[in-house]
């Protein structure tokens, strides 16, 4: 029914919903992680302007790791990323670069670093993409993730010559399981089409002696 009102209603006769949500701390995040009180978070947040659900905004990105990596909550997170205020999709990114290491390797909280990388400024690309090449494996697993595996050739992109170079050469280690994978076989022709074998091995050694140093 309210999912209904929320399709129906205009957004200015929705405040109720927003003001119950809002009535105590902490309710909006945990009906946010619900499989179907998180669809009203999320369809409120895509109809209603960014002054009227601001609200709402601040108390998931309170939360935001948590919410992130739940099961239902990182929808929020996303929707947030795709209709919030460049102010608040700037906060979402740097939480996703400084927590990449957590976010990234959750199955749910993988959704959310691919949301960043589509809807965020160009400079939290770069943040968001630098810091998970740091992260030993992170890529070879966001690139198998059936969330995150379009979100890798977008964190290439952005990567300047060097740094893009270090992460050919740490896919290339996850080429086998990459090409059996069901989401990693996009990711594996992008490589084949980006670099010839002799480029790989080149960036590959390269990495293993930067490792060894």
């Amino acid at each position: 029914v309210l999912q209904k009102c929320i399709r129906t209603l205009p957004a200015e006769s929705l405040q109720f919903m927003i003001d119950e949500l809002l009535e105590r701390e902490g309710l909006a995040a945990s009906i946010a992680k619900h499989r179907y009180g998180g669809r009203i978070v999320q369809q409120l947040l895509k109809k209603c302007d960014a002054a009227q659900v601001g609200g709402i905004a601040e108390a998931l990105m309170h939360d935001a790791v948590t919410l992130a990596c739940a099961t239902f909550g990182t929808y929020s997170m996303q929707h947030l990323l795709q209709f919030g205020t460049d102010e608040q999709v700037h906060r979402l990114a740097e939480m996703v670069a400084e927590n990449v290491a957590t976010v990234g390797r959750s199955s749910a909280g993988s959704g959310v670093v691919a949301a960043a990388m589509e809807h965020a400024a160009a400079e939290d690309k770069v943040l968001i993409a630098r810091a998970a090449l740091q992260e030993p494996g992170l890529l070879g697993l966001l690139a198998q993730g059936r969330h995150s595996y379009r979100a890798v050739p977008q964190m290439l992109e952005v990567l300047d010559e060097v740094e893009r170079l270090q992460a050919h050469g740490s896919l290339a280690q996850d080429l086998p399981a990459l090409r059996a994978a069901r989401y990693g076989r996009t990711v594996a022709k992008y490589l084949d089409a980006e670099m010839s074998p002799g480029a790989r091995s080149i960036a590959l050694a390269e990495l293993l002696e930067q490792n060894s140093d």
